[in-house]
């Protein structure tokens, strides 16, 4: 793994572990949701896991980690994931993107404008900003916050909350043709999962909903079961892949 930089549209710096392998040509993007970290034990964990079978790209997003700037809460992150996006676009000829919470909002705008990745993969996300319900009290909440804790929470800067910002809802029917998988736990005391099952709703083929039994929020997901967690996303990637080979006539 190395760790890498690259600059933004405004110049900011956007920093991410590079896990890569001689020869694949496919890399999974991973993109966190609030107050985490690419350097955290869950998300380096997360890409050992899925690096057995692709490259992957771990990024911070900007405001936290290594990463310059301040975040300003999927108003300016989508261009950041484009950048990282473009970066990819020069070493593979296949990219996955997967994004956790506000991570997943900023995924799916930046997808429905560009359709610049081959399958995306959406953890937890909300259908607007504001519609979050941010139970952060609730203790479904709590216990994994604090078991969470670590040096890159001093690491956050926060930016203008109040900026403008795209609705995932308003653009997530513009992804298709790009394979869509939404992940949302049922116990989700952030974003309830009526947010996925409204995207899921409002997204067009193809596309498919998994929600989790007993599932909390984003990341805690794989924290909960990370074998299951990284079984249901390789599956998909795999189906979606013999789909594709079937529909252009390979077998």
């Amino acid at each position: 793994m190395k760790a890498r930089a690259i600059k933004s549209f405004d110049k900011t710096k956007i920093a991410f572990n590079h896990f890569k392998k001689g020869g694949r040509r496919t890399v999974l993007i991973l993109c966190h949701g609030f107050w985490m970290s690419k350097d955290t034990e869950t998300f380096l964990n997360l890409s050992k896991d899925l690096f057995k079978l692709y490259d992957v790209i771990t990024m911070d997003q900007r405001g936290h980690g290594a990463s310059a700037g301040v975040f300003n809460f999927s108003s300016k992150e989508h261009k950041d994931i484009r950048a990282v996006i473009n970066y990819a676009k020069r070493h593979y000829k296949q990219i996955y993107l997967m994004g956790f919470s506000l991570g997943a909002a900023s995924s799916i705008i930046e997808v429905a404008r560009n359709k610049n990745v081959d399958r995306l993969i959406v953890v937890s996300p909300p259908t607007r900003f504001a519609k979050i319900e941010n139970r952060f009290l609730n203790m479904d909440a709590i216990i994994p916050w604090i078991q969470r804790l670590g040096p890159h929470i001093f690491k956050l800067r926060i930016g203008d909350i109040g900026a403008g910002k795209i609705s995932p809802i308003d653009v997530i029917d513009r992804i298709s043709p790009i394979p869509l998988l939404i992940i949302h736990g049922d116990k989700d005391p952030i974003i309830f999962k009526r947010h996925a099952q409204a995207l899921y709703n409002k997204a067009k083929e193809p596309k498919k909903i998994i929600i989790i039994k007993k599932g909390l929020h984003a990341e805690d997901l794989y924290r909960q079961n990370p074998k299951a967690f990284v079984n249901l996303c390789i599956s998909w990637l795999k189906d979606i892949n013999h789909d594709q080979r079937r529909d252009d006539g390979e077998e």
